[in-house]
């Protein structure tokens, strides 16, 4: 039987955080300093895995900062109400920083996430939500100054103009230096926008024996996707909606490159807090900390087991090794000349 946090030791997800810089006297707790991941998705249910309950303070869910789209004027709370994927902002959430001890922790417990409600479906196929993830990221970039944002959604196919506001965004992202992690997704044998495009960093699911979990066509995965991580029997929080109330359910297993993507973007930000007195210094153009990051995670990668591995330089998420390895230097990086606006494929 899989154990339970398998995907937390295939990432090294423990020897990491044990690498991170600690409050001065509080040796149990990660000083995330001024770094914020905004997650954009259904929003968030007040779960007690955030900090949520009797006598308890939300500590790390910036619930104030972030901003619903979907009912304009609310907060990002997930209703549960709907036809969709309700609820799934909050499984997401739980791995991507859930810190229960005894129940569930997440890859990054305790991480400061800014929630963002835009989508009822994972599957976006309308103009009305790709706008509104569009805005969401302009929010999550000007507004809030978020260094990551974590999209677990997407849309395999469309044409070039609809597409443009949602591309234009992901290159203000990247122009701002804010590293945008997205699913490859697992609808069709085609990556998904927005993980598709060239600027964004594309993330693909592997299972416990260390196999992909999807594949797609080789060569659409050799030019967009940039790691692979755990996508499935993935141990999460949940809640449902009882009697007209939002509660809590059992914990259980899920799947999907979604949940691949919280890995990476948990990563991301375990990545920048290490470096935190190192890249602003080595990295003069905000691009420049998307490449940097984008390069050595590509290099820190561990081998995929199984005949299909579309390219040996991308493997699988090791957040131990990200951590350790060298910053490379400024003049070697590649500035991303692809335009999202502009790409179709």
């Amino acid at each position: 039987m899989t154990a339970k946090d398998w995907n937390l030791t295939m990432v090294r997800a423990r020897e990491a955080l044990a690498l991170l810089p600690r409050h001065p006297g509080r040796d149990d707790e990660v000083d995330w300093g001024e770094i914020e991941i905004a997650q954009i998705d259904t929003g968030y249910t007040a779960h007690a895995i955030f900090g949520f309950g009797p006598g308890a303070d939300n500590t790390f869910l910036r619930v104030e900062d972030g901003a619903n789209f979907v009912e304009p004027g609310e907060g990002p709370h997930d209703p549960l109400n709907y036809r969709g994927f309700p609820g799934h902002g909050t499984r997401i959430l739980s791995v991507l920083c859930g810190d229960l001890p005894g129940s569930m922790i997440g890859v990054a417990p305790g991480a400061p996430v800014i929630p963002y409600r835009c989508i009822k479906n994972v599957v976006v196929g309308s103009k009305k939500a790709r706008k509104r993830i569009a805005a969401a990221i302009r929010h999550a970039v000007d507004i809030n100054r978020a260094e990551v944002i974590s999209m677990s959604l997407g849309f395999p196919q469309m044409s070039l103009f609809g597409q443009r506001h949602l591309g234009e965004a992901v290159d203000h992202a990247y122009d701002q230096g804010i590293i945008v992690v997205a699913a490859g997704g697992q609808v069709i044998d085609r990556v998904t926008y927005p993980g598709k495009f060239s600027r964004s960093i594309g993330v693909g699911g592997v299972k416990p024996d260390r196999s992909v979990w999807f594949r797609y066509d080789k060569s659409m995965a050799k030019r967009s996707i940039d790691i692979w991580g755990p996508a499935d029997e993935i141990y999460r929080a949940n809640s449902v909606l009882r009697d007209g109330k939002v509660v809590e359910a059992s914990y259980e297993l899920g799947d999907g490159t979604s949940y691949a993507t919280a890995h990476v973007a948990a990563a991301a930000g375990m990545w920048l807090v290490h470096h935190r007195d190192t890249i602003d210094s080595l990295y003069q153009l905000p691009w420049q900390r998307v490449e940097a990051f984008r390069s050595v995670l590509r290099s820190t990668s561990q081998p995929i087991k199984g005949a299909y591995w579309p390219d040996k330089k991308r493997g699988i998420l090791d957040i131990e090794a990200l951590l350790k390895a060298k910053l490379p230097a400024a003049n070697k990086l590649r500035y991303e000349k692809h335009k999202a606006e502009d790409e179709i494929f």
